[in-house]
């Protein structure tokens, strides 16, 4: 996450309504396994990565979500 604020937000053009929505769509993913075979991903990358996470269902069985 970090590495994509920086690519995103700091050196590219998002604002923080943007980078925003990302954090909704990222706290969506709870699945540890996940993001563990994403750590080492472009920062870039997180947009489509996080994509096709969410078109699979991986979501968060969090009720109180």
């Amino acid at each position: 996450m970090t590495d994509a604020h920086t690519a995103l937000v700091i050196e590219g053009t998002w604002n923080d309504a943007d980078w925003a929505e990302l954090e909704e769509k990222a706290r969506a993913v709870s699945e540890a396994g996940w993001w563990i075979d994403q750590r080492e991903a472009d920062g870039a990358d997180l947009i489509d990565l996080l994509d096709s996470a969410t078109e699979r269902g991986l979501g968060t069985e969090n009720p109180f979500r």
